[in-house]
């Protein structure tokens, strides 16, 4: 921003419009300095100089925001009491209103009953799994030792044992009768001798042959038990096949056991979801601040929002709505042109009008990287400051005025830049006597905010100049 000294001696187009303003209201005052009594004398405006802070900045409009956060019970329920009211101050933390919990506890003793149902038929099915496991594995061992049992068959073993001796025995009889036969032929006995030796030979043979049919018979006896053993081992290993794939499938499959797991599981949830909805009926304050809106007595019925769900919500439909009002936030919009002049920490000063409040100091907080863009094309980017203080009269989504502080001057004399005109590069005002009498006088102007200027030299506080209007 430039000083008036500094458009005299370097005018840019701004500065050219301005002194060609000034000059044009300096021919008007100059060229109505005759003393012809008969015309008509125009009406001027004054002001009064004044002593006051000169302050240079960019200006914007803005708009005031507190951190507000909607408060609602993620349950529904009967609301049973209110310990706040609308105007209360709240801190973080602090309980503000009770649900009735008669059916939430309720709902919680029915999920406690369904979880101990849920276990006990878990243990039940664990226990006849175990059960089923045990029986078959007997089974199984039974018919492993059944059909690995060698053939062991004492009895006709010993029968075929002695039915081999005897044929021994009988054989060895036989050959003594025909060699007494042969010797008594080789003797030329004969007669009776003979035929008695013939006689002995024949009863030998016949106890041989007698005792071959009773091997024989034990023998088959042997063989018949051993091939029913073999039979009977297969049969054995074949039913041992069948119950080892019976008992594996029921070891490996443990499907009931995993059902009665997932029950237990899912009765689990609902008992931590119907306590967790149990602890949902105390409502406390998620910030510290203002409660600026109460939508809700004892008595009445809430249906409760999920945690997050704001979808079609806003917090004036909320339970309450409390606000930060000990941070005061005020958003503006600036020029693209301009925003390379602003920095986080860069004083500002805000109106808000509304409430007749001035000059409220604060400073910028963010500058917003993203841009705006209009339907016309200007960008522009969004800046936020706070202000040093609060006030309780400031509401969120107060209009503002912000000025971003570039250059400031305290109590130095300041006039409106209306009352400053230029004649052959000198600037002048013109003074009001308290006669009324008009008096054009020189002055030195310094720093300018465009609307006003700093009078370095030339006029004191309290006097009179004109802003406008012709003198004759």
């Amino acid at each position: 921003m430039r000083t008036l000294a500094e458009l005299r001696v370097n005018p840019g187009k701004r500065g050219l419009l301005f002194i060609a303003a000034l000059t044009a209201a300096t021919l008007a005052f100059s060229g109505c300095t005759n003393t012809d009594d008969s015309a008509p004398t125009a009406k001027i405006s004054t002001q009064v100089v004044k002593q006051g802070n000169l302050i240079v900045g960019l200006y914007a409009d803005g708009r005031v925001s507190m951190n507000s956060a909607g408060v609602d019970f993620e349950v529904a329920g009967k609301v049973s009491e209110v310990r706040v009211a609308a105007g209360q101050y709240v801190q973080a933390g602090e309980l503000l209103a009770i649900l009735d919990d008669s059916d939430l506890n309720e709902a919680v003793s029915s999920a406690r009953r369904d979880l101990d149902k849920a276990k006990a038929t878990y243990n039940d099915a664990v226990s006849s799994r175990k059960y089923s496991l045990s029986s078959e594995k007997i089974k199984l061992d039974s018919l492993y030792a059944k059909y690995q049992t060698p053939f062991d068959d004492d009895e006709l073993n010993e029968a075929l044992d002695a039915a081999k001796a005897k044929l021994d025995e009988k054989v060895s009889a036989l050959l003594e009768a025909t060699t007494a036969y042969d010797e008594a032929v080789a003797a030329g006995a004969t007669g009776q001798e003979l035929a008695e030796a013939e006689k002995q030979l024949e009863a030998a043979e016949a106890a041989r042959l007698s005792a071959e049919s009773a091997l024989a018979g034990v023998q088959k006896n042997y063989d018949n038990a051993y091939a029913k053993y073999l039979s009977d081992k297969a049969s054995a290993k074949e039913n041992y096949d069948l119950q080892k794939l019976k008992y594996d499938s029921i070891a490996a499959s443990s499907i009931s056991v995993t059902n009665a797991e997932y029950g237990v599981s899912t009765a689990q949830a609902k008992l931590d979801s119907a306590m967790e909805n149990l602890e949902k009926v105390l409502l406390y304050a998620p910030i510290s601040g203002k409660v600026v809106s109460l939508n809700g007595k004892a008595g009445d019925y809430v249906t409760g929002r999920s945690s997050g769900d704001s979808t079609g919500t806003s917090q004036a439909d909320s339970f309450m709505t409390i606000t930060d009002t000990s941070i005061v936030s005020i958003t503006a919009s600036i020029n693209e042109g301009d925003i390379a002049e602003l920095e986080p920490g860069q004083a500002i000063k805000a109106n808000v009008e509304a409430l007749g409040l001035i000059g409220l100091p604060g400073k910028v907080t963010g500058l917003s990287a993203l841009p705006k863009i209009d339907n016309s094309g200007i960008v522009s980017y969004s800046v936020t400051a706070e202000l040093d203080k609060s006030n309780e009269r400031i509401f969120d989504g107060m209009s503002a005025f912000v000025t971003f502080i570039k250059k400031e001057k305290s109590n130095v004399i300041l006039i409106s830049n209306k009352a400053i005109f230029i004649e052959e590069g000198k600037q002048y005002v013109q003074v009001q006597k308290a006669d009324g009498v008009i008096e054009k006088r020189p002055i030195v102007a310094g720093l300018t905010n465009g609307s006003q200027s700093e009078v370095v030299e030339g006029l004191a506080a309290g006097e009179t100049v004109v802003t406008s209007g012709i003198v004759k």
